[in-house]
């Protein structure tokens, strides 16, 4: 049988030993526990990003995007709340090159809205948006609709009509080429087509036709421009 025998020694260094190995799991146990509460925090922090990012489920809101130019808003507004803005960006200066046609103008507005194709004169039903006549731009949804109608007309360009809430539509034309399908739904401010220029209206150059129809009227869009699409909500609704 062995006879294990330690100097005074050799027992300081085991205990020494001893002691840094448990201040060494003391750490341990600290940083762990330091470890597990970053990793919790972590988890939260993530979690609560994800349902930020989260895109609103409600059929009747509609996020207007990221389109600085066109937007009324700075956020999410219901499609019932939306307002008419302009086919073109703010942001470009849009000039009217040809105005609506209204029986109450004066003589000289409506000269102007007068054009003459194919020895017929034709009274303008829409209002016609420009840069310098020169240089084509996105052409842009008025507000939030559905696609109802993509055509292409030999003398006008293509065509698109989106349909809105209460049976309101928007029709834009003079279009050089089109981004959107008949079906397709569209946010306000999106992009539907490039402008361009037509057969049957030259001098107005490279532009787009807007206009408003309600029913069987079509409305003057100067006038719907800024205004709110709840005007038209039926009494009974």
């Amino acid at each position: 049988m062995n006879n294990w025998n330690f100097t005074g020694h050799n027992k300081n260094e085991v205990m020494t030993v001893k002691n840094k190995l448990n201040n060494v799991f003391k750490k341990f146990q600290s940083y762990s526990f330091i470890i597990f509460l970053a990793l919790v925090l972590g988890a939260f922090f993530a979690l609560a990003q994800l349902n930020k990012d989260k895109p609103v489920d409600d059929p009747n809101v509609t996020d207007v995007g990221t389109n600085t130019d066109n937007d009324p808003t700075d956020g999410i507004v219901k499609v019932e709340d939306e307002k008419f803005i302009m086919p073109i960006a703010d942001a470009l200066n849009p000039e009217l090159v040809r105005n609506y046609y209204d029986l109450n103008a004066s003589l000289e507005e409506k000269a102007a809205a007068i054009i003459e194709y194919d020895n017929y004169f034709f009274i303008n039903q829409g209002a016609d948006y420009t840069v310098d006549k020169e240089a084509d731009f996105e052409v842009l949804a008025s507000l939030s609709g559905t696609v109802t109608k993509v055509q292409q007309d030999m003398t006008v360009g293509w065509m698109v009509e989106v349909e809105h809430l209460y049976g309101v539509k928007t029709v834009y034309n003079s279009l050089a080429d089109v981004n959107v399908a008949e079906g397709d739904t569209v946010a306000i401010g999106d992009v539907l087509g490039t402008s361009g220029s037509n057969d049957f209206d030259p001098t107005s150059g490279v532009h787009v036709h807007f206009e408003v129809v309600s029913g069987n009227s079509k409305l003057n869009p100067e006038d719907m421009i800024g205004t709110g699409i709840a005007q038209f909500k039926p009494e009974n609704e």
